[in-house]
């Protein structure tokens, strides 16, 4: 797989941030969820909160899948300039670290596009370095109709994975679903799976189909980066206790809970002890005043996810103030 590494203001991304995107004027990382991340150490990573998180990507809070696209509000680190709008065109000034490549991944630009406008030799920059990203003018651009032919397939082995598969052949997980129909994450050994995408032949082309891009303004506010292992501004709390079922709550298919004490609102993490399943619920209110020796009791859909088949059970939840 090809391994893209993403730069915005002078800030490498890990290999699995696939781009920037700017939604309403504000600048979004596209992350995809690798083996063994949680929606925690996803949100500390970026130096977002996990409520910013879930705001984004409200189906993350019943857990998360290997290959899933999460949208994480972007705070740059460190100070930087504003680009300066022309009629032609945006004026980017060149701040410490930069180079040609992290300015043309975000502005969706090309680095020859950049030395082109610039009338650069090399890919030399100086600091403070006025750099023009022209806008891409209106174009007749071919669209193909393609006639998929044979592709590419893969018997599955022991132990294999669509993890393991995609990342054999240079593809994400949810493009071997796509291709091969798959609901679920379960595979059989014997399984031959499309590893390939169609190959386009005998195309039908049509013109006059008018493409502008929009380039992407980035965000420049200054944003405080922490390192601790709680999130940015908060304090880590973790209780151990019972967990039990909310009363008819059978048919609820929301990850929700009640507590004693969390403000409602708040998103908490819950694992169970003795499976070692974890779920993020949000609290919708505080226990009945009889469950005195009850920690927490969740939704129908929450104690499924955690594998739970008691009716009470050790757990612990971690939250933050």
């Amino acid at each position: 797989m090809f391994q893209i590494i993403l730069f915005s203001l002078g800030v490498a991304f890990p290999s699995d941030s696939l781009r920037m995107e700017t939604i309403n004027g504000k600048p979004f990382v596209v992350h995809q969820v690798d083996e063994k991340e949680t929606l925690y150490s996803i949100a500390r990573r970026y130096g977002a909160s996990i409520t910013d998180v879930l705001a984004q990507n409200p189906t993350a809070d019943g857990g998360l899948e290997v290959g899933q696209i999460l949208k994480i509000p972007y705070a740059p680190r460190g100070k930087g300039q504003a680009p300066v709008t022309t009629a032609d065109g945006i004026v980017h000034k060149v701040a410490a670290k930069e180079t040609l490549f992290s300015i043309a991944r975000l502005y969706n630009v090309s680095v020859d596009d950049i030395k082109t406008w610039n009338n650069l030799k090399d890919n030399s920059l100086s600091l403070g370095q006025d750099i023009i990203i022209k806008k891409k003018s209106v174009v007749d651009t071919p669209v193909t109709e393609p006639v998929a032919t044979a592709a590419k397939t893969h018997t599955v082995a022991a132990k294999e994975t669509l993890y393991s598969i995609a990342k054999q052949y240079g593809m994400t997980v949810a493009q071997l679903k796509e291709w091969n129909n798959i609901k679920d994450n379960e595979l059989k050994i014997g399984q031959v799976l499309t590893v390939a995408a169609p190959v386009v032949s005998t195309p039908v082309v049509t013109t006059n189909i008018a493409v502008v891009t929009d380039i992407p303004i980035p965000t420049t506010t200054e944003s405080t980066v922490t390192t601790s292992e709680g999130v940015r501004g908060t304090d880590e709390i973790k209780e151990i206790g019972l967990a039990e079922l909310i009363t008819s709550s059978d048919i609820n298919r929301k990850y929700l809970a009640q507590h004693h004490s969390v403000k409602p609102g708040t998103i908490l993490k819950i694992r169970n002890l003795a499976t070692n399943q974890e779920v993020f619920v949000r609290v919708t209110g505080p226990l009945p005043a009889e469950d005195a020796s009850t920690m927490i009791r969740i939704s129908k859909s929450a104690y499924d996810r955690l594998g739970a088949s008691e009716p009470s059970f050790r757990a612990e939840i971690t939250y933050y103030k």
